[in-house]
């Protein structure tokens, strides 16, 4: 079965390409030391894992993450009186960029994905270059986000976009604040209150305006349609509240919209 190395897999900067990825056991006593040529990423699997990179020294435990970047002066070693067992994946990526992953991370909950990459690596089937890279990529999401999810202002951020994720997709059924607060994770007081923030109004009336852009759509790319039919699609209750709702919104009513739209 062969290997498949160094191909340039990713494209896009600062990631430009992967370089290996594998699985091993070493037995207590074990000691490596060298200079990273790439960016490299372990996770124990069982065991200890003493770990010095340039002057800092860290412990580390079955589930932790080590990113080691490229260039750095890195020592392994087994740590207690366990074996020790560990996936790693390397890579290659621009010198100067900050990936705001931690040096250890710990309860990432990637194991999975060490295991997966590790094995499509070693099938060399042609899909496995797509795979590798799309488990890889969000590996790095996931090590990203552990570090810029300590920050408030990022937190919220993400956790709306959850919010307005759903109502996009979901916004011809019928929405409730809980429904939305179970979504983000927020209270629907303050999930209100992050709405208003960012959009300037609340959640129920970002419902609303997202019902009357898909009714504007319909109206112009289905003319056949009658607004019966248009209030079922985008989730009103009958043909007048749309008519109410709509007025409110643009200041005119679906079929002088229509007529202006021609």
């Amino acid at each position: 079965m062969r290997n498949i190395n160094d191909f340039d897999n990713f494209e896009s900067n600062p990631i430009t390409a992967f370089k290996n990825a594998g699985y091993y056991k070493q037995r207590v006593g074990w000691k490596w030391e060298k200079t990273n040529e790439f960016a490299t990423i372990y996770c124990i699997e069982s065991g200890k894992c003493g770990v010095k990179v340039d002057d800092a020294e860290y412990i580390c435990n079955s589930g932790d993450i080590i990113f080691i970047k490229d260039f750095q002066n890195v020592t392994l070693s087994t740590y207690g009186k366990a074996n020790l067992s560990y996936y790693f994946i390397s890579f290659f990526c621009e010198r100067n960029f900050d990936f705001r992953i931690n040096t250890v991370t710990k309860g990432a909950n990637s194991l999975h994905l060490f295991k997966d990459i590790s094995k499509f690596h070693r099938s060399g089937t042609p899909l496995c270059k797509i795979k590798i890279a799309e488990l890889f990529l969000r590996l790095i999401y996931i090590l990203c986000s552990k570090e810029l999810n300590k920050n408030k202002e990022y937190t919220d951020h993400h956790k709306l976009l959850s919010a307005v994720e759903y109502i996009n997709i979901n916004y011809y059924k019928k929405i409730t604040p809980e429904k939305l607060s179970q979504i983000s994770g927020y209270s629907p007081a303050h999930l209100r209150r992050l709405f208003v923030k960012n959009f300037g109004i609340p959640p129920m009336e970002f419902i609303l305006n997202k019902k009357v852009d898909m009714a504007k759509e319909t109206l112009l790319d289905a003319p056949e349609k009658n607004l019966d039919e248009i209030a079922d699609l985008v989730g009103f209750c009958s043909a007048s509240y749309l008519c109410k709702i709509f007025k409110r919104q643009t200041g005119m009513s679906p079929l002088e919209y229509k007529e202006r739209n021609k």
